[in-house]
C-alpha cells in the first residue's frame, strides 16, 4: 500500500515535478532527427537549406539538453533533502545521485558560454561528435543521410541520454509506489511555489544565435 504524501512537502513535490519534466525532455530529445540531402545534388540553395535545417537541429538539441541537464540538477538537490527526512529513500536516492555525477562538472561547462567559444566546443560538427551523433573520424556530413538521437546519445558530452531515462523513470515509479499523489485541484492541496532556482529550471536560457 502506498503512504500518502505529506502534506505540503515541498522537496517531494518539486523532486516529481523536476523528474517528470526530466523524462519528458528526454523523450523530446529521443524525438529529434534531421534528414540530409543527398550528396549528389551540390546547388548553393540545397546548400544553404541544409545550413538552415542543421542549426535548428542543433538548436533543438542545445535547448533540450541545457533543460534536461537543469532539472536534473535541482532533482539531485531535491533529491539529497529527501534522502533526510525518508530513509525508504536512502537507497533509491544513493544510485540516483552516483548516477548523475557526469552531470555536475557538466553543467558547469554548459553555462560558461567563454570557454565553449575557446575550445570550439559549439561547432557543428565538433558538438555532433562529442554527442556520439557522428563517428570521430568522420570528415564532414558527406557520407551521412540522416542524424537521429539515440538512447547512445551523450547528454552534455558525459553520459547515455538512455541511461539518464532509467535513472528517471525508476526513481520515478519509486515515489509512485512509495506516495500517493493526488491532483492538487481534486483534493485542495496548495502545491508550494518554485523559488528562484526552479523557476530558472522551468524556464532554461535559449542559447545564443552566436554560439
Amino acid at each position: 500500500m502506498a503512504f500518502i504524501a505529506p502534506d505540503r512537502n515541498p522537496s517531494l513535490y518539486l523532486l516529481k515535478d523536476h523528474l517528470d519534466t526530466a523524462l519528458a525532455l528526454g523523450e523530446d530529445l529521443l524525438a529529434e532527427q534531421l534528414a540530409l540531402s543527398p550528396v549528389d545534388r551540390p546547388g548553393l540553395r540545397d546548400w544553404i537549406r541544409q545550413t538552415r535545417d542543421l542549426e535548428d537541429f542543433l538548436a533543438s538539441l542545445r535547448t533540450l539538453e541545457y533543460a534536461l541537464t537543469a532539472r536534473l540538477m535541482q532533482a539531485r538537490k531535491r533529491a539529497e533533502e529527501m534522502r533526510r527526512s525518508d530513509s525508504r529513500l536512502k537507497q533509491m536516492i544513493a544510485l540516483f545521485v552516483a548516477g548523475t555525477v557526469p552531470l555536475l562538472d557538466a553543467a558547469a561547462e554548459l553555462g560558461d558560454t567563454d570557454a565553449r567559444n575557446f575550445d570550439g566546443t559549439d561547432s557543428a560538427l565538433a558538438f555532433l561528435r562529442s554527442r556520439g551523433l557522428l563517428a570521430p573520424d568522420a570528415a564532414g556530413l558527406e557520407l551521412v543521410s540522416n542524424l537521429a538521437v539515440g538512447e547512445d546519445y551523450l547528454v552534455a558530452g558525459r553520459i547515455e541520454l538512455g541511461t539518464l531515462l532509467d535513472f528517471t523513470a525508476t526513481f520515478l515509479d519509486t515515489l509512485d509506489l512509495l506516495y500517493d499523489f493526488p491532483a492538487a485541484a481534486e483534493d485542495g492541496l496548495d502545491m508550494p511555489a518554485p523559488g528562484p532556482l526552479e523557476e530558472r529550471a522551468r524556464h532554461p536560457a535559449e542559447p545564443s544565435a552566436a554560439n
